[in-house]
């Protein structure tokens, strides 16, 4: 009788280390300094429900939109400015974000149709609500806002730039051959067509359309080509075919870029062409399509934030602070800003609305330098006699009226006091040198002496900004709209990796940059809430 010899596996030899096994706790316990405590802590309170609000349907009810909005929002508290595939990836390893979203793992394009169908159109009262709630919550003072902008570059192609002195620069050359070409048109078939002045593309239109039916009418033969002859009136139509093919691409890019601003970017049409700043050794002033951010800190938190697409600051100041007063319904007592913040319109704006115009203006720090001093024959550095009067180098004193100087910049009327010295500046000795400075400047008149302005009201409020900051209250100010201001934006940049927008469109990127800067404030949420419940566990073992 024989006997078959069955040989078992040999499960040594098979034995994986990465085998899986199941655990005895099944419930992962996370650290307690996790940024999860602290979102949902920062988050308490809010009723989502007033956003995002899905209309009915039949069919499928997709995902919920609350839940991914807080996977959003935590997407961008912890990783400064994530990709859409990252929060795809997020919600489907992390068990955080699985936590989050009820493990239903959104993917990257579910996430893209919250942000274009719903989170574009509420990203302003969602930044809002959820800031003053955490403004509530840290028990923190926005009476002191410390404004301050940069510049970040467009998602457009960098040579993709239209300016605005251009066009209007080609234009008015086109006009110049256009009207020729019209005069030599009626001068040889006789016609009536108006020349001079400036052309529409419509009026271009008619002509080219007029030229055409007069070709089909006599049965002239339109031909092109090498070895071909135009007639004399086809030449003339193909012409006037040209100029309104670009005087219709003028228009375009005319109204694409409005009253308001100097150029775009043909890739992204709210962008704008502006200067910016590389590094500090080169590549320094180059213009490329940017949006101009806006950020207005309180204590640390960005409590406002805007976007615009004006390349200066100064005509930003209005519509940020309306901005604030709009969501906030109330502005800040001192809102503290460098010096291009400070102009006439915006220090009675402040005084309008009962804020301090605290902003400096544009000698403010020059005017106080060593090398600024030197200058003897600038009317900014002469000594005022008891009425006010300037005393010049030579000791003669500005105190005959010559009249005064208007003007409406930006929509407010300025009144500028023109005085001269009595003798017309006779005899001095210093005479030459001094206007010789001033021809420079073009402020010298035809009669060979100098004259002096005096703007009462600018400086007043100039004297009243002086005073102001050059107190230990103002001091702190200017101290800590460096601190704060300029260090978010620091930290946005450098520390977040926002350095340049990832979408196209003015309501695109000022969602994305919203979203970055809720992210900021959560985080600091996150270090705050932290050092309370260290400071509170202390205290007890204390």
């Amino acid at each position: 009788m024989s006997y078959k010899n069955i040989k078992e596996p040999n499960y040594n030899n098979h034995y994986n280390l990465y085998q899986m096994c199941l655990p005895l706790n099944l419930e992962y316990v996370l650290d307690e300094d996790d940024e999860l405590f602290s979102f949902l802590k920062a988050i308490g309170g809010i009723d989502f429900s007033r956003y995002m609000k899905k209309n009915e349907t039949r069919g499928r009810k997709g995902h919920d939109n609350f839940r991914m909005l807080k996977a959003i929002l935590f997407a961008y508290m912890q990783h400064g400015k994530p990709s859409l595939r990252k929060m795809e990836d997020l919600c489907a390893h992390d068990v955080r974000y699985i936590w989050l979203t009820e493990e239903k793992k959104p993917s990257f394009m579910a996430f893209e149709r919250l942000i274009t169908e719903y989170l574009i159109a509420d990203i302003d009262e969602i930044f809002y609500d959820i800031t003053f709630h955490l403004v509530s919550k840290m028990d923190l003072s926005t009476e002191n806002m410390y404004i301050d902008g940069t510049k970040v570059e467009a998602y457009a192609n960098k040579n993709s730039f239209v300016y605005k002195n251009t066009i209007l620069t080609n234009m008015k050359k086109m006009f110049s051959n256009m009207t020729e070409d019209i005069i030599l048109l009626n001068q040889e078939f006789g016609y009536d067509f108006r020349y001079g002045g400036d052309y529409c593309a419509q009026e271009i239109g008619y002509i080219s359309q007029y030229l055409m039916e007069v070709i089909n009418s006599q049965e002239i033969d339109v031909c092109y080509g090498k070895g071909h002859r135009k007639s004399a009136l086809q030449k003339h139509m193909d012409k006037f075919i040209s100029y309104h093919e670009r005087q219709s691409g003028y228009e375009y890019w005319l109204d694409v870029i409005g009253n308001d601003r100097n150029s775009c970017s043909k890739t992204d049409h709210d962008a704008t062409m502006c200067r910016t700043k590389m590094d500090y050794y080169c590549n320094t002033g180059l213009s490329r399509p940017c949006y101009n951010l806006q950020i207005g800190v309180s204590d640390g938190l960005i409590v406002n934030a805007g976007l615009f697409q004006r390349a200066g600051d100064v005509k930003t100041f209005i519509p940020f602070m309306e901005r604030y007063r709009e969501y906030r319904g109330t502005l800040p007592l001192n809102p503290m800003a460098d010096a291009a913040y400070g102009s006439m319109e915006n220090y009675l704006y402040c005084c309008a609305n009962g804020m301090n115009p605290v902003m400096k203006y544009q000698n403010y720090a020059r005017k106080n330098t060593a090398k600024f001093r030197k200058k003897k024959f600038d009317a900014l550095n002469w000594e005022t006699d008891d009425a006010g009067h300037k005393i010049c180098p030579d000791g003669r004193v500005f105190s005959e009226y010559v009249g005064d100087s208007c003007s409406e910049k930006s929509g407010i009327l300025q009144i500028r006091q023109l005085y001269r010295e009595k003798d017309h500046c006779r005899s001095c000795q210093m005479r030459k040198e001094c206007l010789s400075l001033k021809k420079k400047k073009g402020d010298s008149d035809d009669g060979g002496y100098r004259t002096t302005g005096k703007n009462v009201a600018a400086e007043e409020l100039h004297g009243y900004v002086d005073e102001t900051l050059s107190s230990e209250f103002g001091k702190n100010l200017k101290k800590l709209r460096s601190v704060m201001a300029e260090g978010a934006f620091g930290v946005l940049k450098e520390d977040r990796g926002f350095t340049r927008f990832s979408r196209r469109g003015l309501d695109n990127a000022k969602m994305e940059f919203l979203l970055v800067c809720l992210g900021f404030n959560l985080r600091k949420y996150h270090h705050w809430y932290r050092k309370k419940c260290k400071e509170k566990v202390k205290s007890l073992s204390n």
